[in-house]
């Protein structure tokens, strides 16, 4: 029997090489852990492949309180800020980055001291990107508009990476995934809304919001605004 055809007895989800052991005809879904018996899987390689059942009793996620959506029948828009408690503390690190840089240049510039000014130069540089990253933090949001069949997404007023479009039709199913930062100042998390397009690539829709209702409501929104079955995805953020 192909892998394709054997799914999850509880949750639906694909199973794959790794969840099977054929010689004692167990499985065990690496999505939710369940453990079940496949003696009553046919061992006939010609039989077709079975579809991946709908996703059951999946609660309803409530709209975040920085988000709003607007539902006109022939257009869906949604749209969420990007501010945070993230940002509060790159305020602060920013105010004293930059403060201190602008002290070092005034130094090394009155005293003539050229080689310290260039010295800090790339230090600057890293200030600047991280204060433009910090202001689109504070007064971007990001609008994701569907209407004629197409997906939009862009980012404003700031100027800033990842506005694009998709075509509607082209989308088979979506699911959040969570992404880990691990740094010296401790573990952060964002959270992302992919796509998995008819031709089986994945694509990024949003990426970077701070809470994962973010991601799990525009995903449950557009599918109900696009009529797609939820079904479950490796490797999505679970959703009680």
């Amino acid at each position: 029997m192909e892998l394709r055809e054997l799914h999850c007895k509880h949750c639906g989800a694909s199973l794959q090489q790794e969840d099977i052991v054929w010689d004692r005809k167990l499985a065990r879904c690496s999505y939710c852990g369940t453990v079940f018996s496949l003696l009553d899987v046919p061992s006939d390689r010609s039989t077709p492949p079975a579809a991946a059942p709908e996703r059951q009793d999946r609660a309803p996620v409530a709209m975040p309180k920085n988000m709003t959506m607007l539902d006109m029948g022939d257009i869906l828009q949604i749209s969420y800020k990007w501010f945070g408690p993230k940002f509060i503390f790159m305020i602060v690190f920013c105010a004293f980055w930059d403060g201190f840089m602008i002290f070092w240049h005034g130094i090394a510039l009155t005293s003539g001291a050229w080689v310290m000014s260039l010295f800090g130069l790339l230090h600057t540089l890293v200030g600047v990107g991280l204060t433009y990253y910090t202001l689109a933090g504070v007064f971007n949001t990001t609008t994701l508009q569907v209407g004629q069949g197409v997906i939009g997404i862009w980012h404003h007023p700031l100027p800033w990476w990842g506005n694009k479009q998709v075509l509607a039709h082209d989308i088979t199913q979506l699911y959040t995934t969570e992404k880990i930062h691990r740094s010296k100042n401790g573990t952060s998390y964002s959270y992302e809304l992919n796509a998995l397009l008819g031709s089986g690539a994945k694509e990024t829709l949003l990426q970077g919001m701070n809470e994962a209702e973010q991601a799990l409501y525009i995903e449950q929104e557009l599918e109900r605004y696009l009529g797609i079955t939820d079904r479950p995805v490796r490797g999505e953020f679970p959703r009680s």
